[in-house]
């Protein structure tokens, strides 16, 4: 499958992440901080834009991915009724850890937190997903892009590890070893990845 070029940006930093807590699908808000380097990211996106180069931009309809991106959106002066918000991109579900830190769910489902660090990849948290069952909805979202030339999304560090995987043809072990930070965005092109500045 050809894909389109995308740039790949994740939400700003969030309370949780400050606390280290598992988000999931649960949310919390921007921090300050999360605000300002939603404003810096959409900076580094601008450099990439080309006037005569249509596109589209994604976004995960959780509410730090929503809120980065119309942050993103109103920087670039774009309509913010053009994000398109799609389920598929929204973040790793982990079900009974989310809300907790690693350190509290070590002592409320040690099991399953023992079982999940021994199969990342397959292992499907109770009330969650597994990263294999994550990287099947994205493949059905690339599908439906496969006919696009650029897509700007704001998403995930998980779901994003897992989208590059796929778009790279990564190893399984490569992809979970894969760290995007709030303040860092991907360029994925031609099946390879950059980071922009």
């Amino acid at each position: 499958m050809i894909l389109p070029t995308i740039i790949l940006i994740r939400h700003g930093e969030t309370l949780w992440n400050v606390e280290k807590r598992y988000q999931g699908q649960l949310n919390s808000d921007l921090t300050q901080k999360g605000k300002f380097q939603a404003k810096e990211n959409a900076f580094k996106v601008e450099k990439e834009l080309d006037a005569t180069l249509p596109f589209k931009f994604y976004s995960s309809p959780l509410g730090r991915a929503k809120e980065s991106a119309i942050i993103i959106s109103d920087v670039l002066g774009l309509k913010r009724e053009e994000i398109i918000f799609d389920d598929r991109i929204k973040e790793f579900s982990y079900g009974i850890f989310e809300g907790k830190t690693k350190e509290e769910c070590a002592k409320s489902h040690s099991q399953e937190l023992a079982e999940r660090e021994a199969d990342k990849w397959s292992y499907l948290i109770e009330g969650g997903e597994s990263y294999e069952v994550v990287t099947k909805r994205l493949h059905g979202w690339l599908d439906t892009i496969k006919e696009e030339k650029l897509i700007i999304m704001v998403a995930h560090e998980m779901v994003n590890r897992a989208l590059r995987g796929v778009y790279c043809n990564y190893s399984k072990q490569k992809m979970l070893n894969l760290r995007q930070a709030n303040d860092v965005v991907i360029k994925l092109q031609n099946r390879a990845e950059t980071i922009l500045n």
